[in-house]
């Protein structure tokens, strides 16, 4: 049947197809199948989703590497334990991104794993009345104080209000010395902090002292094998976990380069944070060089780096998932505590920092921490070349939302498509029938679409220059070379004010 209507200078399809309609209808009447067509659609939906990957304790009903949907805190909680890290990372995440879908896994602690301790201890009597401003792991914990309060009396409130709280640590008093460990074993809890003093105006009332020793014990961490395992063929658009010793990041960043690849088409990034001084940071990241990681550097934070990692996939899952090209900057991380200003690091140090693949965090005058850039680990090229072609964390993620609705428009509007050279009379009359220039068409309106989004610029030249030929040998292939530029940001603006002498 032909069809002698359409838009003016095009040519009419010679040849209607039909899903739904046998060629073979004799029963009069009009039969109506209904169809979306997607040839001019805008973006396709987006499935950002995330995954969080703690350490869970065995006081809760999860089984291990299973993923399951997050809701809300008190749920992480009864999955994983109360104070453990996923737990913590739940709340972390959730407070930074109630909107992202998210699931939560847990891994149990390594079989030999041994647990991080400190001691506390509390030291005169009492000579005027006032607060103990105690910070256990970020939560502040304060002890009232009466004047001749003993140093043991001080020791049993302050025991008290520490098990009161929900901290990944237990505790236990002793002549005025309490014994605070971690409830996990594992590296993890040689970072947790106990201090005093934290906030501008707390002081120690007056007549006693408190000695805190540092977190120290904890080691063997568990491994991430059976939980990537778990998840090789589901989608995630952004992971965190709570590790960073270098078997578990090199399974973790291992894993993201196979679902970047082209015949995995499972892209994700991720987020983590090192708890750590400066040198040990640069360091810990000398011989990284992933794409699809980002990680921020935190000296002596009062809250654990795993909170502080939850929080900051958290940020950039939302706002990238709103927008992939667009620069993170001053963008909040919403109930963090900043370190102190001593262990804050200036510019020199965090543009080096920059160099070097490590994101960073400004704290405003209120005390809000907010991110100043957020970068990929990699530096070099696969033939140890230095780039920074994948510096930006926009580069990844600009190419990954690219490749998601190109992938998804080409399922929607050519699902069932017989392939054609350009100029045949099959291409001419079918319009089943797709070929390069029909598919390299549809790939400028595309690039046009995300321009207009603000991805990418200049799309007309790019889509001009991308190409589109039907393999010699398969006929049911067609080979396509895309091209697009990614927009810039405003980061550096360089000025040079003069003035009349």
């Amino acid at each position: 049947m032909s069809d002698t209507t359409s838009p003016q200078g095009a040519t009419p399809p010679q040849i209607i197809s039909f899903d739904e309609i046998p060629n073979n209808v004799e029963v009069p009447g009009t039969y109506i199948e209904t169809k979306v067509n997607y040839s001019q659609s805008g973006l396709l939906p987006y499935k950002a989703k995330a995954l969080i990957i703690g350490q869970m304790l065995s006081s809760g009903i999860a089984k291990p590497n299973v993923a399951y949907p997050l809701y809300t805190a008190p749920q992480a909680e009864n999955l994983f334990g109360i104070g453990s890290i996923a737990a913590q990372m739940a709340a972390a995440f959730i407070l930074a991104n109630p909107y992202v879908a998210v699931d939560i896994m847990g891994v149990p602690d390594a079989v030999s794993a041994a647990k991080a301790s400190q001691t506390v201890t509390i030291g005169g009597t009492a000579t005027a009345a006032g607060t103990l401003p105690v910070y256990a792991q970020g939560q502040r914990v304060p002890v009232a104080v009466n004047v001749g309060d003993t140093a043991a009396v001080v020791a049993a409130n302050l025991l008290a209000g520490l098990q009161g709280a929900a901290l990944e640590s237990s505790e236990t008093e002793s002549g005025a010395v309490i014994t605070v460990t971690a409830l996990h074993g594992g590296t993890l809890g040689n970072t947790l902090d106990l201090r005093v003093n934290y906030q501008p105006g707390d002081t120690i009332p007056a007549g006693l002292t408190v000695t805190i020793t540092a977190m120290t014990g904890g080691a063997t961490d568990p491994t991430i094998t059976g939980a990537l395992n778990a998840i090789a063929a589901s989608w995630y658009s952004d992971i965190v976990m709570c590790w960073v010793d270098p078997t578990n990041v090199g399974l973790l960043e291992a894993a993201l380069e196979g679902r970047y690849n082209a015949m995995s088409k499972l892209d994700a990034h991720a987020y983590g944070a090192l708890g750590m001084s400066y040198g040990a940071g640069l360091a810990n990241q000398a011989s990284l060089n992933s794409r699809f990681r980002s990680v921020l550097l935190v000296q002596n934070a009062p809250q654990p780096a795993w909170m502080w990692a939850a929080c900051f996939a958290g940020v950039c899952s939302y706002y990238l998932a709103q927008d992939p090209a667009r620069q993170l900057r001053g963008l909040a991380l919403p109930g963090l505590l900043a370190p102190a200003p001593a262990d804050r690091f200036d510019w020199t140090e965090r543009n080096l920092l920059l160099a070097d693949g490590i994101s960073t965090f400004d704290v405003e005058i209120d005390g809000t921490v907010t991110l100043e850039k957020v970068v990929t680990e990699n530096l070099t090229d696969a033939a140890g070349i230095p780039t920074t072609a994948w510096h930006d964390i926009m580069a990844p993620k600009v190419n990954s939302r690219i490749k998601y609705d190109w992938i998804s428009f080409n399922g929607v509007t050519y699902p069932r498509n017989k392939l054609a050279d350009d100029n045949t009379i099959a291409a001419e009359y079918d319009p089943s029938v797709a070929t390069p220039r029909r598919i390299k068409s549809s790939w400028a309106g595309r690039s046009m679409l995300y321009e207009q989004y603000g991805w990418i610029e200049n799309s007309q030249a790019t889509a001009a220059q991308s190409y589109f030929v039907r393999d010699l040998t398969d006929r049911n292939r067609l080979n396509c070379r895309l091209q697009y530029n990614r927009i810039g940001n405003l980061m550096v603006e360089a000025v040079s004010l003069e003035f009349q002498a």
